[in-house]
């Protein structure tokens, strides 16, 4: 039995597809307006909004583009950029215009689903006008979809959701702990051929992805980490005030991956800002994973393209520091579109050029640090390959060649041009480049191109004092510091083995250029990313606005199957099949001990060998009541600057109701002052001084906060974030600070969190 593919509705018969497409927002019209007269369904209203604000405008655009047939996971991509770049637009374009015309609260229920719906509407228009004598759908056999394969992949992850849940509300890691061991499993099965078969690889790529987003930021009813509780506030002030302020200085302000996005997928779904982050953007993010294996693969080959997002996936970045920036979760998303469309040959001029500019803005309006990290590696790229291309640099080229007794293609005296189809032109550099720094330039008080001048400014200061300086290297004190115990020992030189095969993998490509499939743009590219990746270890400046964790986990987007090619390459060669390339039959064996490197390095990185040694537990997920109970002052204060314990959301929402705004309210846990206060209190940063053992006074009239890590443990802690990590905390005893209290009352007390007055 065939039923139609939902994945590729851009390839039905017009009629069909539409009906489709107004019954969803016909669907969303009612469970809203049954909303309206308090008949409440549960989920349902979740689920449709969700549907369809990110699947239907972008699906309809494809059908106004005319692109079909593209694949079950190009199609999802496509959708899903397109429809959260039609938001983001659309609610810009509403927060700029209506306030003109008297509507002064513009991204709010009523015109939100008014001009939403609208939007959906005319695009139907056009893509019937354009498109409506196509029609060649394809099929799915049921068989495939109910085979055992699919539904053991589709169950895992359950399994991260009753797992949390556990953890959450009986302090059991049972269920998760056994999920790390499956996701191992799958890559055991897949490189030894078992049971998994080759259509389902995209499948387990999602599967593991989001299972590992979902361990962690189901982890907590709140929040957890640190950017995110700004992103929050941010959020929760367009939400509140029902329109955007884009004079706001914040470099967080400037990004309509939350103040847009976020706000429209809240107020349309009903959902709340916590679980639009903790479930809504980890499913986003999830496709980032799922985009580098369509892009892997159309380069290397099924096997290859897995292991390489299973590696960086593996990476703790990706579902610890990433879940706490929203913004980069989606600027990602967009990088991989972008990098999709680059190495699409078969794509038509106009539609590859038309997704490069919606792509490319949405990624400038996405994250800042990313975009520079993109605009840098764009002009670079294309540099190289406009130098790669003159006649002189070919003729240089085919002398040396001559030189040393190699045959060229061209030996004339006058070479005639390289002639390359490059999808990277000088026109979309120049476009993107003026358009992201005029974006920065003039939104949020030019908060964000202030970040990128500092950054310039301290690469320059620092180029010469800093250069391969321990002291001041971010990476290269990740990699030279003492660890805790063996475990962790192995567990760093596990990340330099992955650092080592990604070089190997890199050479690799150097010298069997004409042997590999990669395109040459994506070659270069990764060159670039190569670059700044060993930048980011030793060159302190590389990571002065990302730190080097997450500096490297955006080199892998890029350097990811260099891993995996050097693990093959280096593993032939220790095994004496010096002669055999990467893509030999032979490189089968290194590929089953380099996936068995991959688990080992997955276990490591999500904490599971560590919780099961009891060897200094790190992870949230697995290992929150050990540290609970066992932890020393150090791991209970990483632990509590990262998780939000509900004790402080309540005091923040009782304080920020009855406190004077004219008031602070002094807090300790680190220099950004992020925290409770700032989400959920939605108090400003500005108004929280720092306490710290080092205070003299607390203003006459002000507040103290005191967080669960103050009042339980009886730790306080402080910042210095020109160290590098590592040691940018340290930690003293509450009681040095006690005296700051005296004449000042305890007004109010819930067995966690404190406030004086």
């Amino acid at each position: 039995m065939q039923i139609n593919n939902l994945l590729q509705m851009n390839d039905w018969e017009i009629k069909k597809f539409l009906k489709v497409v107004l019954s969803t927002q016909f669907a969303l019209w009612g469970v809203v307006g049954l909303d309206a007269l308090g008949l409440q369904i549960p989920i349902i209203r979740q689920l449709i909004g969700f549907i369809y604000l990110t699947f239907i405008p972008g699906i309809i655009i494809l059908r106004i583009l005319k692109l079909h047939k593209l694949g079950n996971i190009e199609t999802l991509l496509y959708t899903v950029g397109l429809s959260i770049a039609t938001l983001m637009f659309t609610g810009l374009f509403m927060n700029t215009v209506y306030p003109l015309f008297g509507i002064s609260g513009p991204i709010s229920i009523t015109p939100l689903i008014i001009t939403i719906s609208v939007v959906v509407l005319i695009l139907c228009i056009l893509s019937y006008v354009r498109d409506k004598d196509f029609s060649n759908p394809s099929f799915i056999d049921v068989k495939d979809v109910l085979s055992p394969p699919a539904l053991f992949l589709c169950l895992i992850p359950f399994l991260s959701i009753f797992g949390t849940y556990l953890v959450n509300f009986h302090h059991s890691n049972i269920i998760l702990m056994l999920l790390i061991v499956i996701l191992a499993l799958i890559v055991v099965l897949i490189a030894f051929d078992k049971f998994i078969p080759k259509n389902l690889y995209p499948l387990a790529v999602f599967i593991i992805a989001i299972s590992l987003l979902f361990h962690r930021s189901l982890i907590s009813m709140y929040i957890i980490g640190w950017d995110i509780h700004i992103e929050y506030y941010l959020v929760n002030l367009v939400k509140l005030n029902s329109i955007w302020d884009p004079t706001m200085y914040s470099t967080c302000n400037a990004m309509l991956s939350l103040v847009m996005l976020a706000p429209i997928y809240s107020i349309i779904t009903d959902m709340s800002i916590t679980w639009v982050f903790k479930i809504i953007y980890p499913l986003l993010f999830s496709l980032v994973p799922l985009g580098l294996y369509q892009i892997f693969q159309k380069q290397t080959n099924d096997k290859i393209a897995f292991l390489s997002c299973f590696f960086f996936v593996s990476l703790f970045t990706f579902y610890t520091e990433m879940l706490a920036l929203a913004r980069q979760q989606i600027a990602e998303l967009f990088l991989v579109l972008l990098i999709l469309v680059m190495i699409d040959k078969n794509m038509d001029k106009m539609k590859r050029s038309f997704l490069f500019i919606v792509f490319g803005i949405s990624l400038a309006v996405s994250h800042y640090g990313l975009s520079y990290i993109y605009m840098f590696c764009l002009i670079s790229a294309w540099l190289i390959l406009v130098l790669a291309e003159n006649p002189d640099v070919q003729k240089l080229r085919e002398n040396y060649h001559d030189k040393f007794g190699k045959k060229t293609v061209n030996p004339a005296r006058n070479p005639v041009p390289l002639k390359v189809d490059r999808t990277i032109s000088s026109t979309f550099v120049l476009l993107f480049t003026t358009f992201t720094l005029a974006w920065y330039l003039y939104v949020s008080s030019s908060s964000a191109f202030n970040a990128i001048v500092h950054i310039g400014d301290h690469i320059a200061n620092s180029i010469f004092t800093d250069f391969l300086n321990p002291e001041a290297a971010q990476g290269l004190h990740i990699i030279m510091v003492e660890t805790v115990s063996p475990l962790h020992d192995v567990a760093k030189y596990l990340h330099l083995l992955s650092q080592f095969f990604i070089f190997v993998g890199m050479i690799t490509l150097m010298l069997k250029r004409k042997e590999m499939k990669f395109e040459r743009e994506y070659s270069v590219f990764s060159l670039v990313n190569f670059v700044i990746c060993f930048g980011g270890i030793a060159l302190p400046f590389f990571a002065s606005s990302l730190n080097t964790t997450r500096l490297y986990q955006i080199t892998l987007i890029f350097l990811a199957p260099f891993c995996v090619i050097g693990g093959i390459t280096f593993f032939n060669v220790l095994t004496r099949f010096v002669k055999a390339s990467w893509t030999d039959q032979r490189a089968r064996s290194s590929l089953k001990v380099l996936s068995v490197f991959l688990v080992i390095f997955l276990l490591f990185n999500s904490g599971w060998i560590y919780e099961v040694a009891k060897d200094y537990p790190g992870s949230i997920a697995l290992s929150q009541e050990w540290i609970k109970e066992f932890g020393d002052t150090k791991m209970k204060a990483s632990f509590y600057t990262t998780y939000t314990p509900e004790q402080e959301v309540f005091s923040a929402k009782w304080l920020s109701k009855r406190r004077n705004h004219e008031e602070k309210v002094y807090a300790t846990y680190n220099d950004i002052r992020v925290h409770a206060l700032t989400s959920y209190g939605m108090i400003p940063i500005e108004d929280v001084p720092i306490l710290t053992n080092t205070t003299k006074e607390i203003q006459k009239d002000a507040y103290v906060y005191l967080q669960y890590l103050n009042v339980i443990e009886g730790i306080g802690t402080k910042w210095n974030l020109a160290l590098p990590i590592g040691r940018k905390q340290s930690n003293y005893n509450m009681t040095e600070i006690h005296h700051l209290f005296e004449g000042k009352n305890k007004i109010y007390s819930n067995g966690g969190s404190e406030i004086y007055k």
